[in-house]
């Protein structure tokens, strides 16, 4: 209603209708003055008075919007208010930021205790343009939240000036001592450590653990030993911090029982504590958590987002550790889950674990398919010349395909020189095209001369394969002669992914065949190797609609940043529509004069889905 219009009309108008009766006329003119000036800040101070909750918040957005000193001269008073208006002046003295410091200065000089704490505070949050040498004088403030205040704020403004007299406030009462901690923690104040030790023995149990929490932090060699006299005077409940810290600074060797509570931070705590064990388990070496870690990491859903980065992390740890003695118990285990049996196995795996081979010859007759897929990717790394045949037959005889696959992969990533006849036997019979595929990669590492040598005599879909994943020129080049229209299309395509001057040359030559469906995949290889040349521009004039379409989406990807718009504006009288569709979309990325010019003129175009894309875009221009 008053958006964007408040330079068309008297800002006293807009100003008059915050003492309208309808809250929504209110609201909508405090958000029009978000455009104001000077004069519109008063009369947002007093809106933030209103009794409507969304005057309120228009009212103090404008104020943020307009950002001015003046603005934050004005706010100040508020901090003397109720709560909600207080806590208003802060969001918006905050949001200010850097202009509003000259003025909150004044505020340390208050007599009102929060005034003063409250411009501290604020100084810790703004940072930009704060002085902390105006700041550190108030660690001796009367007032003990003001003192408190003062100390986190110098931490957040990265004062390490401050670190002697922060060092000096830690004798004060306990409250002003945990924020001087907080502090000296984000200041990481290695000359503190002594006297943060000292902290260790002080009675207050709040006092206790923020000082092991704040050694942790500054990870300080010098805190070890410390931290390892109090472990062995300290109750139960606080060794699990102790142990925290000790693991953040870096686990001293040989620490006795130092597993077992390492095993309970990994049950018990939240999972940023379960990190910090993670660390110490590998530092310590501690064999004894593998079946908790292992049946974590089968319990843990991989489909889930907050399992993406917690997995790894596990799996890292069994890695790092000597576990395969345990994780060969696991095997054998009747109450491990499968699931971990799977995670067990795999690692095993990529432990190249000898010993497990006859286990994991064992499992591909498990009925559990995950068992038998993981045995079978395992064996693969494993690598050893006595998994060769178990793998065959597992790739010839196993009722899942998903396994099959797995089977050839892992013959493949072995470069099994005795499975190059078998699996040239089985592209005979396989019927699923995904494991022709795995077969034809794994022939090609395994002895690609021998396989490429004859490949016009192997079936459509092997063909198919080989031009899908082959990146040899000189086989996609007589490929893509082939007699059938979909291989020689593949191969064209797969040309334009090996990336070279010879490649490129090649592709331009197919833009000369008479089938269309050959001249788009010349574009699409083109695409690939991000090819950018006259001859996708003269593509662009090409007889069939959806060749000239796959030549503009080339020039897209190809010549970023090399675009004639003349060239491309003229595509907008294309009589195809995706066509004009896509240019519209481009001449978006373009933007300027130009780019606006030529959407106006076809604003008044006869299909209504393009003009509604052409209003959309110029919205946006």
């Amino acid at each position: 209603m008053f958006k964007g219009a408040i330079e068309l009309k008297n800002i006293r108008k807009i100003i008059g209708k915050l003492s309208n009766q309808d809250p929504s006329v209110r609201r909508m003119a405090a958000e029009a003055l978000s455009e104001g000036d000077e004069r519109a800040i008063y009369p947002l101070i007093k809106a933030l008075h209103d009794d409507n909750a969304g005057v309120q918040d228009a009212a103090m957005r404008s104020l943020i919007a307009i950002g001015s000193e003046e603005v934050a001269y004005m706010t100040i008073p508020l901090l003397r208010e109720n709560a909600l208006l207080r806590n208003t002046a802060l969001i918006i003295l905050t949001a200010v930021g850097s202009k509003a410091v000259p003025l909150l200065y004044t505020c340390l000089s208050d007599k009102d205790d929060d005034i003063r704490k409250f411009a501290i505070d604020l100084f810790g949050d703004i940072r930009e343009g704060v002085d902390p040498e105006r700041v550190a004088p108030f660690l001796k403030d009367p007032n003990a939240n003001v003192r408190a205040a003062a100390a986190k704020t110098l931490g957040r403004l990265d004062y390490k000036e401050s670190i002697p007299r922060l060092i000096e406030s830690l004798q004060d009462e306990e409250w002003v001592c945990f924020s001087v901690l907080e502090a000296l923690g984000d200041l990481d104040a290695k000359d503190a450590v002594p006297d943060i030790c000292r902290l260790l023995y002080s009675g207050s149990e709040t006092i206790v653990y923020a000082a092991i929490e704040t050694l942790g932090r500054i990870g300080s060699d010098s805190a070890i030993q410390p931290l390892l006299d109090f472990l062995s005077k300290s109750p139960e409940e606080l060794k699990s911090a102790i142990i925290k810290s000790l693991v953040q600074i870096g686990l001293p060797p040989n620490l006795p029982d130092i597993c077992c509570h390492l095993i309970s931070m990994f049950k018990e705590g939240d999972w940023e504590d379960k990190e910090i064990a993670l660390k110490g388990i590998r530092s310590a070496n501690c064999t004894e958590a593998v079946p908790l870690l292992v049946d974590m990491g089968g319990y843990l859903d991989p489909s889930l987002p907050e399992n993406e980065d917690k997995i790894p992390l596990i799996r890292e740890a069994l890695l790092n550790i000597d576990s395969e003695r345990e994780l060969l118990k696991l095997l054998e285990s009747e109450e491990m889950k499968f699931r971990g049996k799977a995670l067990a196995i795999e690692i095993l795996g990529e432990l190249k674990s000898k010993k497990a081979i006859p286990k994991l010859i064992g499992y591909l007759d498990d009925m559990r398919r995950d068992l038998r897929r993981a045995s079978v990717g395992a064996l693969g790394h494993i690598g050893e010349p006595e998994v060769v045949e178990p793998l065959l037959h597992v790739s010839r005889r196993d009722i899942d395909s998903h396994v099959r696959k797995a089977a050839v992969g892992a013959l493949g990533k072995m470069q099994a020189k005795e499975a190059y006849v078998p699996l040239i036997e089985m592209l005979e019979y396989e019927k699923y095209y995904d494991i022709i595929e795995a077969i034809v990669d794994a022939l090609l590492k395994i002895d690609p001369e021998a396989f490429l040598s004859d490949t016009e005599n192997y079936s459509k879909n092997v063909r198919s394969a080989i031009a899908k994943n082959i990146r040899d020129i000189a086989t996609l080049n007589k490929l893509a002669d082939d007699p059938d229209k979909q291989i020689k299309v593949l191969a064209i395509q797969s040309i334009g992914k090996t990336n070279t001057p010879e490649a490129t040359e090649i592709l331009i030559g197919f833009l000369k065949e008479a089938d269309p469906d050959i001249r788009k995949s010349a574009l699409v290889g083109l695409a690939e190797s991000e090819c950018c040349c006259q001859e996708i521009y003269d593509a662009l004039d090409d007889s069939d609609d959806w060749v000239r379409f796959y030549a503009l989406q080339t020039l897209m990807v190809s010549c970023q940043g090399q675009i004639d718009i003349a060239t491309i504006t003229k595509l907008l009288k294309d009589p195809f529509a995706p066509i004009v569709m896509a240019t519209i979309e481009l001449l978006r990325e373009i933007e300027g004069q130009e780019a606006y010019e030529a959407l106006l003129s076809i604003r008044e175009h006869p299909i209504a889905e393009i003009r509604d894309k052409v209003e959309e875009v110029l919205s946006q221009l």
